[in-house]
């Protein structure tokens, strides 16, 4: 679930609704010359949230992931998931597991304590937008998927799957309990938290445990923001001193010149 620059070019343009990409973005193939103005190294260009982990609905994190899956690289991910065996207790969480991190680690496995083989539910990258916005997701839908088949809390995944928990799908999975989470990185709540989970909790099945970590996708942002801030300040000094050692060098020269044809 790391950041994947080759596969995932994190810093292209997208429109803010992400149903429409932008178009490419070069910019790492240009070479700025010392006068241009937008020269400047940027890690993450906006950001829709934030300190208090609030939608700002500005700009853009950055660039949605293009990562590659083949149905090699799933099989491989995918190499030691097993049918659930009769009797067992089947748990379901889902989310978007979007930059899968330590607090969605530290979540699976609380969640797997709960019963004898953990599905987690993994939602596709327009369900994920249309509740966060912006361009998120940036990991897409396949590169989630196989971060979250890298954790080994987990039984088996759900690939793109509803929002809405259904009778039909308790059913097909034999799911004993939906188990959700305290903590959660969407920034709104569009989709009803009561809608989502109405029928679990019509059965008796839904829980809510306490999440392990705080750790979420804002750390994430506000960590890139921050670095962001520093090495741009380091860009900026450096500039100042290799402009002053340049007009220094060419005043200095300059006087000279101008002294030798006085004489």
């Amino acid at each position: 679930g790391s950041l994947s620059v080759s596969n995932g070019g994190l810093l292209e343009g997208v429109n803010g609704d992400n149903t429409h990409r932008g178009e490419e973005d070069d910019s790492d193939n240009e070479i700025h010359n010392e006068g241009e103005e937008n020269d400047d190294v940027s890690v993450l260009t906006a950001a829709n949230y934030n300190d208090n982990g609030e939608d700002n609905d500005v700009g853009v994190l950055g660039h949605q992931s293009k990562f590659l899956t083949t149905s090699m690289m799933l099989r491989l991910f995918s190499a030691g998931v097993k049918h659930p065996e009769e009797g067992m207790r089947v748990v379901y969480v889902d989310g978007a597991w979007d930059m899968f991190h330590c607090g969605h680690v530290d979540f699976l496995e609380e969640a797997s304590k709960r019963g004898d083989y953990l599905i987690v539910g993994i939602h596709g990258d327009s369900v994920v937008n249309k509740r966060r916005g912006g361009n998120l997701p940036l990991m897409n839908l396949h590169e989630r998927v196989l971060s979250v088949l890298g954790c080994k809390y987990m039984n088996d995944v759900l690939i793109d799957a509803p929002m809405e928990v259904t009778p039909d799908m308790i059913a097909s999975l034999r799911i004993t309990e939906v188990v959700h989470g305290t903590e959660s990185d969407d920034s709104s709540n569009d989709f009803s938290f009561d809608d989502r989970y109405r029928f679990p909790k019509e059965m008796g099945i839904f829980t809510t445990i306490q999440s392990p970590s705080k750790f979420k996708l804002q750390n994430i942002v506000s960590r890139m923001q921050k670095k962001q801030v520093e090495f741009q300040r380091k860009i900026d000094r450096k500039k100042a001193a290799e402009r002053e050692w340049f007009d220094n060098k060419y005043q200095n020269g300059n006087n000279k010149n101008n002294n030798g044809t006085g004489k």
